[in-house]
């Protein structure tokens, strides 16, 4: 288990570095963890099934979409988060990425999970500087169909002082279920997205698309023109 931090800095434990090798380090890479609700409700409309199907569907468009060098400039990383949090995947290529047979049972301990992949981003920020490796801001999505059952604040606070600070994006989707209310506690409600008919396949071709822009751009971070799904919607903000 990977020990708490203050937030107001980019302290880590003494586990410095991943041990994942960082392939094409001349090159500018993208970090994109997955923060993954498997709690018992997403047995409900087939969530989980339809949410391991859209890892599949990620990798294989986005190995499809990109050049051999630029597939290994995307380093992936998987949490799931249920009545334990579980590392499946640190930073790793997409051409390994695993893709999971994900099982939902258990409650929401979502606080822990985003701590765990703020720790995990931190990691990999430090052992890109330390190999010379060029970097974009790290992508952060956590998908849910509900609400913590552990404490929250001080990731929340975390989460909020990384993106002030632009050591991170991030995201939240919500499927059926999820409160909305207490996501824009932890995130920025603009970055808040629903899900309809736990599309996450529509969900991640669209991440794939968005990623293959950015990681073959040349200088800077463009802005990224790729149409929403139709099953994807704004929250209204509160």
């Amino acid at each position: 288990m990977l020990q708490q931090k203050e937030f107001n800095g980019d302290f880590i434990n003494q586990e410095d570095f991943n041990t994942t090798p960082i392939f094409s380090d001349t090159e500018k890479h993208l970090a994109c963890i997955f923060v993954l609700d498997t709690s018992g409700s997403m047995t409900l409309h087939n969530a989980i099934d339809q949410l391991n199907m859209g890892l599949r569907i990620f990798k294989e468009q986005t190995i499809r979409d990109n050049s051999t060098m630029a597939q290994a400039c995307i380093d992936i990383a998987l949490i799931s988060f249920d009545s334990k949090v579980q590392v499946i995947q640190d930073f790793t290529p997409i051409s390994q990425m695993i893709t999971p047979n994900l099982e939902a049972y258990g409650q929401t301990k979502m606080g822990e999970a985003l701590d765990t992949a703020m720790d995990m981003i931190t990691r990999r920020k430090k052992a890109y500087v330390a190999s010379g490796t060029p970097y974009f801001r790290p992508w952060l999505f956590c998908i849910t169909d509900g609400q913590p059952t552990d404490g929250y604040k001080e990731a929340a606070e975390r989460l909020q002082w990384m993106e002030e600070n632009r050591k991170l994006v991030s995201y939240c989707i919500g499927v059926e279920g999820c409160n909305y209310s207490v996501m824009q506690e932890i995130f920025d409600p603009n970055s808040i997205f629903g899900l309809k008919d736990c599309d996450f396949v529509g969900l991640f071709k669209f991440v794939s698309a968005s990623i293959t822009p950015v990681i073959n751009s040349k200088e800077g971070t463009p802005s990224v023109d790729v149409d929403i799904p139709s099953s994807m919607f704004r929250i209204p903000l509160n």
